[in-house]
């Protein structure tokens, strides 16, 4: 597991082999193995900023591959197997597939079903059940899943749209009262700047990175970011934002 993440209360992670990246976060009961997790083929293999929700759960029995940035939202389960009652005699129905899912890609309370394949850009509508192939870009939903919305994402926003967001994100910061005297936001070509007593930091919100040294409230502003999809590859190093080290 990378640097910088987080295990809450009643966590498990068990199984043959699981690799996840960096600043993944795990919310109570969040859980990885399950049935034939100590199998010589089972595996997670997670990149970062891996969320998995309250009481989600990914069994990995034939393998589940993760790009980066996928939520596992709350209640989420991802199976990689199916079988109970008599397969031989009665015909009943088994799987045993591996599922891969993409970069960028919110699953809120939904179940995904062995074999399946989700591309990267994907937004699934809450309590949906995933038992087929969702293409890259795409809004889906339902029991069974449809696609909703092809190209659903991405999509470029309007200026007055993106202020919108940056306004948003100001508020949150300002939220807390122990901030809101100390910091001045300033927006412009894509940049987020936070002054805070003289000191200055910029997020550029396009490239993902991070110019300034590291403060109380940069570091605050860097997590709203973060609760709005928006993450940098950045570090405190010696007082300043510095890339990750590889």
């Amino acid at each position: 597991m990378g640097d910088s993440s987080i295990l809450n209360a009643g966590v498990k992670i068990e199984g043959h082999r699981v690799e996840i990246g960096r600043e993944a976060y795990f919310d109570r009961g969040a859980y990885i193995g399950g049935g034939s997790c100590f199998s010589t083929q089972a595996f997670l293999k997670a990149g970062d900023w891996l969320h998995m929700g309250t009481d989600s759960q990914i069994n990995t029995a034939t393998g589940v591959s993760l790009g980066h940035s996928v939520g596992v939202g709350i209640n989420t389960k991802i199976f990689t197997h199916g079988a109970y009652i008599d397969s031989f005699n009665l015909g009943a129905p088994v799987q045993w597939a591996p599922v891969i899912i993409g970069n960028n890609v919110w699953l809120p309370n939904a179940w995904v079903n062995p074999g399946v394949v989700i591309g990267d850009n994907v937004v699934v509508a809450a309590m949906s059940l995933i038992n087929r192939d969702i293409p890259s870009g795409s809004l889906a939903g339902g029991i069974p899943v449809k696609i909703l919305k092809e190209n659903y994402l991405p999509k470029t926003l309007s200026e007055s749209e993106k202020l919108q967001l940056v306004s948003l994100i100001e508020s949150q910061c300002k939220s807390r009262p122990e901030f809101n005297d100390q910091i001045e936001f300033t927006y412009d070509a894509n940049v987020l700047n936070v002054l805070e007593r003289g000191d200055k930091v910029s997020f550029d919100l396009m490239a993902l990175t991070i110019n300034g040294p590291v403060t109380e409230v940069s570091i605050e502003v860097k997590d709203q970011l973060r609760r709005n999809g928006i993450r940098f590859r950045f570090e405190p190093l010696d007082q300043v934002w510095q890339p990750w080290k590889m």
